[in-house]
């Protein structure tokens, strides 16, 4: 009962933690959408590039230690039968 309860939150606090990341940069684009002029978009416009750069480097490390831990995984499922006589 434990371990589904446990199962449970992780993906609650998961599924939080991903929508608040996406409403960052939701804000920044509707703020882009919104400004009124040039010089703003255009400052608007950096903080966007640099906070999909961030959210993109993070990404992408996690995705490289997600296929390094599956690199690690065994292919097969240990057998000792041959190990008894």
């Amino acid at each position: 009962m434990t371990f589904f309860k446990f199962i449970t939150i992780f993906f609650l606090l998961t599924a939080i933690n991903i929508y608040a990341q996406n409403t960052k940069i939701d804000n920044l684009l509707e703020k882009v959408n919104q400004a009124s002029t040039p010089e703003e978009k255009k400052e608007l416009i950096e903080k966007l590039k640099q906070e999909l750069a961030t959210t993109n480097k993070k990404e992408r490390k996690e995705a490289d230690a997600i296929i390094k831990a599956k690199q690690k995984m065994p292919l097969h499922i240990y057998d000792d039968s041959q190990l008894n006589p």
